[in-house]
């Protein structure tokens, strides 16, 4: 009879993301991952299996996890004030965290993004993932007359997307928030 798996699986994944997240794929190695996690090493392939699954599992939570702040484009309200919030929570993101870690995706992309085909693919399915929220949000935008850009809304969802990313890379080592703000402000200012 197979023996119960006496860990909080979610919480273990949480905790590898975490450390995958401040410390990339190769610097983090399977016995960081046992003593970062609390979970045996054993446990853990039988669980995730290697490491590069378990890395995979953890950007597949991440983007299950990401989508939540988009609410934030979808609430009731002026779409420039809905954008000012959208960015106003991701600089909070990027900035309160004491490590600096940037984004998951953006690190995993400068990191491994062009050697490993199951990594890329995930980082193109978020890219689009985020770029259609993007323009679900400008559709809408668009439609309440409130968009004032002569771009198409594929290239200005782009744009947000290029925005987003450059936030947490910047927030890796701008000592203050008001740069982050400034380029966010350029940004809004070009749709309304």
């Amino acid at each position: 009879m197979p023996r119960p798996r006496e860990f909080d699986q979610e919480l273990a994944l949480d905790k590898a993301m975490e450390l995958f997240w401040s410390k990339g794929y190769e610097r983090t190695s399977i016995q960081d991952l046992v003593e970062h996690t609390g979970v045996h090493r054993g446990s853990l392939y039988d669980t995730f299996g290697d490491k590069n699954q378990l890395f995979l599992t953890c950007l597949d939570r991440f983007r299950q996890n990401a989508s939540a702040r988009f609410k934030l484009l979808e609430g009731p309200g002026e779409p420039k004030e809905l954008l000012i919030s959208y960015f106003e929570s991701v600089i909070d993101s990027a900035m309160n965290h004491s490590a600096r870690r940037g984004c998951f995706i953006a690190n995993t992309a400068m990191e491994r993004g062009a050697v490993d085909p199951a990594i890329s693919s995930r980082i193109e399915a978020y890219s689009v993932d985020i770029e259609s929220r993007f323009y679900t949000f400008l559709l809408q935008a668009q439609a309440q007359n409130k968009l004032r850009s002569k771009h198409s809304l594929r290239e200005l969802s782009r744009f947000l997307v290029t925005v987003r990313s450059g936030l947490y890379v910047l927030a890796k080592t701008a000592p203050e928030r008001q740069t982050l703000q400034d380029s966010a402000n350029v940004a809004i200012s070009m749709l309304f």
